[in-house]
């Protein structure tokens, strides 16, 4: 008789941590105010469908970083924390104490209410924002590519 092998794919992913900010800053000044106090340098890209997008990658520690904006013009990114204005999805090793001292630092910037930490588990498809997140950034490159080639001589 075969064997059958059942993957679960409703475990958290290991490479990916989120969190839930809340505040009443625009997009822009919340990205600005996060590059000067977590020293980062976030840059806005094509919106996410619809939400606003911003991206920076950490070379020192091998983490990449994505401001999503959880309100949009028309719904909400991620229905099951509606009191969250933006999500920071951090993609790479992250241990326990860089966790807090990052949340303890979004804390400290003046006009954000809360950031806390989301577990995969309370949100509902997360694996589809993961991988419709994944094919932004492709599309992305591949237009800045093709964009941004040099002449041929």
């Amino acid at each position: 008789m075969a064997k059958k092998i059942f993957l679960d794919s409703r475990s958290e992913p290991n490479l990916f941590t989120l969190f839930g900010i809340s505040c009443h800053l625009k997009d822009f000044r919340l990205s600005y105010l996060l590059n000067i106090r977590l020293g980062l340098e976030l840059v806005k890209m094509e919106d996410f469908c619809g939400y606003s997008f911003y991206y920076c990658r950490d070379e020192d520690r091998f983490n990449a970083y994505y401001l999503l904006g959880n309100r949009g013009q028309e719904a909400i990114l991620l229905p099951d924390l509606k009191q969250t204005d933006f999500l920071l999805l951090v993609e790479g090793p992250f241990k326990k104490a860089q966790k807090e001292r990052l949340l303890e630092k979004i804390r400290g910037i003046q006009h954000v209410l809360t950031a806390f930490e989301v577990r995969f588990e309370t949100i509902k498809n997360y694996q589809l924002i993961l991988s419709d997140l994944e094919l932004h950034l492709m599309n992305i490159k591949m237009e800045t590519k093709i964009k941004y080639s040099p002449l041929k001589k």
